[in-house]
C-alpha cells in the first residue's frame, strides 16, 4: 500500500502515523501472533537471538523482550527485510530504509511500563542520524495493558533529558501525552526523536508488540551489524553475561528507559546517584 499525501503530511508534522491492519495488509494478525510465540519459546542460545528478562512489582522474573531474531526466522525476515514494509517507510520518510534493530516486547501480565524517553540517544554511538520505527501490534494495545503514549510534534522540540534516553520529569509533566491504542496487526510509525512512554500491563493478558527500527541507506550499509556487535559486548542478554564484568556503561546507553531485571534496576539507581 501507499500512504496518502495526507498521511505522509501527518507523519512529518506530528511525528507519528497509525495504519490499520486492513489498510496496510503487510502481514496478518494471525501470522504475527504465531511468529511471536515461536520466538518467545526459543531456547537461550549464546551468540544468536537476544532475550532479556524483567522483574515485576511482585518480584517475579519473566521474559520482557527478544532482540536480533530476524536472521533466524523466515517469516519475520521476509516481513522486515522485504520491499513492502520498507516501501511504506520510504514513502513517509522520503528515503530508502534498511533494518537497524529488531525487537519484540512481550509485556506479559504485570509487565512493567517504559518511562518517557526518546530512542535516539540509545543509537547515537553508532551514528547521530535519524531512525524510523515500525511498531506492529501483535496483541491489542489498550489503556489497561499499557499502550504507547506520545507527545505529538515532539520530534521538532528541544526535549530535556535526564539519564541516557530518559526525558526529564519537568518536561514530561509540562506536555500533553496522547494514548495510541492499537488493534492486532495495526502499524504505528514514529521517529527516534519522538517522545513516547507506556504504562504497566494491568490486564491478565499479554500485550506483545514488534518494533522494527530502520535507518536511511545513505547513512551506511552495516549499522545493524555494528549495533548488535556493540550491544552483545556492552549489554548482552542475562545468560551471556560475565559475573565479573561491570555493565553499567552499557546499561546507560541501551537500557535506561526499559524495565530490565532487578540487577539492572540496581545499576540504574547507582548511576543516577552518581550523576
Amino acid at each position: 500500500m501507499s500512504p496518502t499525501p495526507q498521511q505522509v503530511n501527518f507523519f512529518r508534522e506530528q511525528g507519528y502515523l497509525v495504519l490499520r491492519a486492513d489498510e496496510h495488509k503487510l502481514v496478518t494478525p494471525e501470522e504475527l501472533k504465531i511468529w511471536t510465540e515461536e520466538i518467545a519459546a526459543w531456547p537461550r542460545a549464546p551468540g544468536k537471538w537476544m532475550p532479556y528478562d524483567e522483574t515485576t512489582a511482585s518480584g517475579e522474573r519473566q521474559l520482557m523482550r527478544t532482540e536480533n531474531f530476524t536472521d533466524y526466522h523466515n517469516g519475520f525476515k521476509k516481513l522486515l527485510l522485504g520491499d513492502s514494509l520498507r516501501g511504506v517507510l520510504a514513502e513517509v520518510t522520503g528515503d530508502e530504509m534498511l533494518l537497524f534493530k529488531d525487537k519484540i516486547n512481550y509485556k506479559l501480565p504485570n509487565g512493567n511500563g517504559f518511562v518517557a524517553h526518546i530512542d535516539g540517544p540509545a543509537y547515537d554511538h553508532i551514528g547521530r542520524i535519524e531512525h524510523t520505527t515500525a511498531n506492529l501490534a501483535v496483541d491489542a494495545a489498550t489503556v489497561e495493558n499499557g499502550c504507547l503514549e506520545v507527545v505529538p510534534g515532539s520530534h521538532k522540540m528541544d526535549i530535556e533529558l535526564s539519564l541516557g534516553s530518559r526525558i526529564a520529569d519537568r518536561w514530561v509533566e509540562s506536555h500533553e501525552w496522547v494514548q495510541v491504542p492499537l488493534n492486532p496487526g495495526d502499524l504505528l510509525i514514529f521517529g527516534s526523536h519522538m517522545a513516547h512512554r507506556s504504562s504497566p500491563n494491568k490486564s491478565p493478558f499479554r500485550r506483545a508488540s514488534l518494533y522494527a527500527t530502520y535507518y536511511c541507506r545513505k547513512d551506511g550499509e552495516d549499522l545493524r551489524q555494528r549495533y548488535y556487535a556493540d550491544r552483545r559486548i556492552n549489554f548482552p542478554p542475562d545468560h551471556e553475561r560475565d559475573p565479573e564484568k561491570d555493565y553499567s556503561a552499557g546499561f546507560k546507553v541501551y537500557a535506561s528507559a526499559a524495565p530490565f531485571t532487578a540487577e539492572n534496576a540496581d545499576t540504574l539507581a547507582s548511576t543516577v546517584a552518581a550523576s
